[in-house]
């Protein structure tokens, strides 16, 4: 299928896939004493549904290749969802864990700076009691995107490439031959095609796989019809 017709399709699938989020997922929640998982997935399939959303619209104006963070950002949330529905619970207090960390680090640089913050929130992220989990080895996104498959580790380490200052993402601008240099503005690759044109079907693809995850989390999984109707008119019959 061509970039135009795949991001044509895309664009409508993205359409459907919004009118299912603002469709109440709320009275799907699972009993208050099961719901840590759902609550946690919802905040970030909601927060992939916009990362979609900054792809599309950077596209359209130009700016794929600068849409890779936005793309790998994709990927991170998409594998988290994932991970919520294989280990739930220990998915969580994982992700707690590594908030944990992450927040004790974040308060000894506040504290060698001389920055002022609320020390009774900070006491009480230091002294929580988060219990272990064999999940814990998951925490890192290059372990948990090999665990789950699906190409999500390639589509992590190809994105990371552009998305920091390696010699990939500078070598963009620039070709060089035995006595002549090649300056410009705008990224190339150095392949046939432009390979960024299929971002907002990418968009698509990342966001419709978090939400079949997210579709498991709820009571019922009410999604199950449309995601797979949804898929099939966008070209990714048989997905679910």
């Amino acid at each position: 299928m061509e970039f135009e017709e795949a991001n044509r399709l895309a664009i409508r699938g993205l359409e459907a896939l919004t009118e299912l989020l603002v469709g109440g997922a709320a009275d799907h929640a699972p009993a208050p004493e099961n719901r840590r998982p759902f609550q946690v997935g919802w905040g970030l399939v909601a927060a992939l549904h916009r990362q979609a959303a900054a792809v599309v619209s950077l596209h359209r104006n130009g700016l794929a290749h600068e849409a890779a963070p936005n793309r790998r950002l994709m990927v991170e949330y998409v594998a988290h969802l994932q991970w919520l529905v294989r280990d739930g619970e220990d998915t969580v207090d994982s992700m707690n864990k590594a908030h944990q960390f992450k927040h004790t680090g974040l308060r000894q640089a506040a504290d060698d700076r001389g920055y002022q913050y609320d020390a009774d929130t900070a006491n009480a992220v230091r002294d929580a009691v988060i219990p272990g989990s064999p999940a814990n080895q998951y925490s890192q996104m290059n372990a948990l995107t090999k665990r789950l498959g699906g190409g999500l580790f390639e589509s992590y380490i190809g994105e990371t490439q552009l998305s920091h200052a390696t010699l990939t993402a500078a070598g963009c601008f620039y070709r060089e031959s035995d006595d002549t240099i090649e300056l410009t503005l705008t990224p190339t690759y150095g392949i046939e095609g432009d390979p960024m044109e299929a971002s907002p079907y990418l968009a698509f693809y990342f966001l419709f796989f978090g939400m079949i995850a997210f579709n498991d989390l709820m009571v019922g999984s009410p999604w199950t019809d449309d995601l797979k109707a949804i898929g099939d008119t966008a070209g990714l019959a048989g997905a679910i």
